[in-house]
């Protein structure tokens, strides 16, 4: 097992048992489990900002709402 592996673990275990604050945890959690398969989930900025996977080219655009469908929306 991988050192980022043990981390999400005890992660895993740390918001299973209710200790500490719950949302700072998993996003921790998340951000690590990106690290190691970026392409299995939300990258952890998209994740936060409530943005979809794959709309990084969204990005250039900060005005828009997150909750746009498509970055063809953007002008």
């Amino acid at each position: 097992m991988s050192f980022m592996q043990r981390e999400i673990e005890r992660l895993n275990s740390a918001i299973n048992s209710g200790l500490g604050e719950r949302s700072e945890l998993y996003a921790a959690q998340q951000a690590l489990s990106w690290a190691m398969e970026p392409g299995g989930i939300k990258s952890p900025y998209a994740m936060i900002m409530g943005t979809r996977v794959n709309s990084e080219d969204c990005l250039a655009h900060p005005h828009q709402p997150p909750s746009s469908d498509t970055c063809s929306q953007i002008g």
